[in-house]
């Protein structure tokens, strides 16, 4: 063998090797799954790298035209404030993309529920999503999955038609065909009930309306599918016909032939547990006497924010958009082989975890976080592919919020934001109770006073009615000097304090608003420890006497002596 083939046979031996090498590892590796590359479904580009957080990130070459924020998008996981439209359009559109199979053979997610009948084979149901959704990850056990009272559930069923082999035996042959096959229904129920159904080709969308909240939260939502099928089965027998002919026995074989129907009925079904998201509010509402408005709100339910007429209350919550990873690969199988392959449906899940312990408000509104009612709860962590910031420990889960705005005059609703897009709900007239605010007015009496003390009487009436305030009988104090004292029921106290400066200042300090009946704004007052206004009377006319005096004895030097400083100011 000359040079040249042994180089010959060397190239072929290394190309047989590389060959075998690939398919061993095409078996070996797992189908990975990935998002699509580029914007698609009637998403914008930069709300489409928004719904992929925990995917590898790629590494985008910065350009002159790429803003900051768009190439943060690209390059790393982004939190959201507020659940995003997009994650709704793109699962409305995606799940078209389902390959469409035949009676031969079944696609299906690798999270599909499946089962097999006699005839009817893989017969399997998956759930894509339910629009709007958000899963709401509060604590490391609770991470209910809300949904909107009005959505839609998307999925997709496929099954496959068995058909049994024919028979050909020396005195029976038999053969099989399909007559029909169909999905024969769809059905949708939540807590036990139908709530909606459909006949559908291996799509499923599936419309519900004013699905109400169920008493304990949680739910079940059942995606249930129904494929018949049809098989007719041909029986040819042999038969040996026997009679005389001529006194002669004689004897012939012919065949007869029947057909049978078969039918079977397979009904699959997937559950998921969610819980409606539709939260109650109730609360109190008031004016303040300038004008400002006061509300203390709770929910039923994890919130995001509270809306007010001149801006917003954030919560904890922030957001962010995940690819369901059960749908990175589906299985297409014919019951001799079955083939995986990168699917083309990647539905996402919105998210909402909490990102900080305590509640922020528009700043530059003026809006006032008055209190927050909560209780504490674990963090939960999230999947180790999610790059974002979380709480380590624990935080403070809220369900009620107290603020103060300034007012609008347009418009004076409060209404809650929502975890569930599309989801925001209004605060009452039926759960609120409206309560007065009034004025209260303050005065200070100085009574007595030595070198180390000063006794003084403290007035406090509610300035519309007049009527007197007992703090000794609700919540709230007068703080006098860092002293706190009580009115009582005729609304007055007198009290000795040291003595530690020439005046000494009072301050009623109301409880919240909402805790009793009337509330009030608060006021302060002080006077000087020489006593009333008639102590400043005395205190001017002294000095004003002495002044007076020094100005005469000026005039009467300047006109003995002739000196001409007089008046002073002129050449002022």
């Amino acid at each position: 063998m000359g040079p040249v083939a042994v180089s010959e046979q060397m190239a072929r031996n290394t190309l047989f090797r590389i060959a075998c090498l690939w398919a061993i590892l095409g078996t070996a590796l797992p189908v990975a799954g990935h998002p699509p590359e580029t914007a698609d479904h009637g998403v914008n580009e930069s709300a489409f790298q928004d719904l992929w957080s925990g995917d590898e990130e790629r590494q985008t070459v910065a350009t002159a035209t790429a803003s900051a924020p768009e190439t943060l998008r690209h390059t790393s996981d982004v939190p959201l404030d507020a659940p995003p439209e997009a994650a709704e359009t793109w699962n409305r559109r995606d799940i078209a993309e389902m390959p469409a199979t035949n009676a031969s053979r079944a696609i299906h997610p690798t999270g599909a529920t499946r089962t097999n009948g006699t005839y009817l084979k893989d017969v399997g149901v998956a759930i894509a999503g339910v629009t709007p959704s958000t899963k709401a990850m509060v604590s490391e056990r609770r991470q209910p999955l809300y949904i909107a009272p009005n959505g839609t559930v998307l999925g997709t069923v496929d099954y496959r038609v068995a058909v049994p082999a024919g028979t050909d035996a020396p005195t029976r042959r038999t053969e099989w065909s399909v007559a029909a096959h169909a999905i024969e229904n769809v059905t949708l129920r939540m807590d036990g009930e139908i709530v909606a159904n459909t006949t559908t080709d291996n799509v499923v969308r599936l419309k519900y309306r004013n699905q109400p909240r169920n008493v304990s939260g949680s739910q079940p939502l059942v995606l249930q599918a129904t494929a018949t099928v049809e098989l007719t089965e041909t029986i040819y027998d042999e038969k040996t016909v026997c009679k005389p002919v001529n006194g002669t026995r004689t004897c012939r074989d012919y065949w007869t032939r029947r057909v049978e129907t078969h039918t079977e009925t397979v009904t699959v079904e997937q559950t998921r547990q969610v819980s409606v998201y539709d939260p109650t509010l109730s609360g109190y509402q008031t004016t303040y006497p300038n004008g400002d408005l006061g509300v203390v709100v709770f929910r039923s339910q994890p919130w995001y924010g509270l809306q007010l007429p001149s801006g917003e209350i954030r919560g904890i919550w922030r957001f962010y958009v995940a690819r369901d990873t059960e749908w990175d690969r589906l299985t297409e199988t014919d019951g001799e082989t079955a083939t995986t392959y990168h699917s083309p449906v990647h539905p996402v899940q919105v998210y909402a975890y909490p990102i900080r312990t305590g509640t922020t408000q528009d700043a530059h509104r003026q809006i006032t976080v008055l209190d927050s009612y909560g209780r504490t709860l674990k963090a939960p962590a999230l999947d180790s592919s999610i790059a974002l910031d979380t709480i380590n420990g624990t935080y403070e889960g809220s369900f009620g919020i107290a603020a103060r705005a300034p007012p609008d005059d347009t418009d004076q609703s409060v209404q809650a934001i929502g975890l569930v897009r599309r989801s925001p709900t209004r605060l009452s007239p039926e759960t609120t109770a409206n309560l007065p605010v009034n004025r209260s007015e303050l005065q200070l009496t100085v009574q007595n006073t030595t070198a180390d003390t000063v006794t003084v009487t403290v007035t406090l009436r509610d300035a519309t009615t007049g009527a007197p305030i007992e703090t000794a009988a609700r919540d709230g104090y007068i703080q006098l000097d860092g002293k706190r004292v009580n009115t009582t029921a005729n609304g007055t106290v007198q009290t000795t304090i040291p003595r530690q400066g020439n005046a000494i200042t009072a301050a009623y300090r109301p409880d919240d608003w909402w805790r009793t009946i009337p509330g009030y704004v608060g006021d302060s007052a002080t006077v000087s420890t020489g006593g009333t206004v008639l102590r400043y009377v005395q205190i001017l006319f002294t000095v004003g006497v002495q002044i007076g005096v020094l100005l005469l004895a000026g005039l009467l030097i300047d006109r003995i002596t002739g000196w001409g400083f007089w008046p002073p100011w002129r050449n002022l």
